[in-house]
């Protein structure tokens, strides 16, 4: 990550050192942001950003360090993940909520027929997959920052064939572009993130 390590600069965070906890967040930003992609990216589309979700986890984790009792990488991760899936999911019943108001906008809704029960789906957090443990992994991180040196449309192409797991026909439909085109971002994607997983030290 960097000269510091996690307890060090968790240490001088709680001591006030905003510019620590700038960084420490900063080196989470891309994890959180693939993680954020995949939970939203089949449910609203385009109507939600996988950033601002973001931003507004490390936001909240800011705000909230002080309630954080862990001291290692772990243990803020999955602090972290928490505060994301919180996001996440208000971020789905928002949106849920407001295509139905779209929807039925001139519908009365009856509190006696449970409609109002179920805002939106569950969130795939509480799903396993190949895609989701290799996320959870203690390679995970290092895999995430290393996706973010990737081209938007490279980096976008391998997160779905690879970390969701979607058919050639199914990225060329969601990329709108060619199967061909889609093997070659895929080409050179992979080809990049080699590169830049070999550079980095271990």
């Amino acid at each position: 990550m960097d000269s510091l390590n996690v307890p060090e600069l968790l240490a001088r965070a709680r001591e006030g050192d905003a510019e620590a906890l700038g960084r420490l967040l900063n080196n989470y930003r891309p994890y959180l942001r693939v993680l954020a992609e995949r939970e939203l990216d089949s449910q609203v589309r385009v109507r939600a950003d996988a950033s601002d979700v973001v931003q507004q986890t490390c936001l909240e984790a800011y705000r909230d360090l002080a309630q954080f009792r862990g001291s290692v990488e772990a243990e803020l991760v999955a602090w972290l993940r928490q505060i994301l899936r919180h996001n996440v999911s208000q971020t789905l019943q928002q949106h849920v909520f407001a295509q139905r108001r779209s929807v039925d906008r001139e519908r009365r809704i009856d509190p006696g027929d449970g409609s109002h029960d179920n805002l939106g789906p569950d969130l795939p957090a509480s799903q396993s997959s190949p895609s989701r443990r290799v996320m959870l992994g203690e390679d995970a991180i290092r895999l995430s920052q290393a996706l973010e040196g990737l081209p938007p449309d490279q980096r976008r192409a391998v997160r779905l064939r690879h970390l969701e797991g979607r058919t050639l026909a199914e990225l060329a439909a969601e990329l709108e572009r060619s199967e061909l085109a889609v093997a070659g971002l895929l080409k050179r994607g992979l080809r990049k993130l080699r590169e830049i997983l070999d550079e980095e030290p271990l």
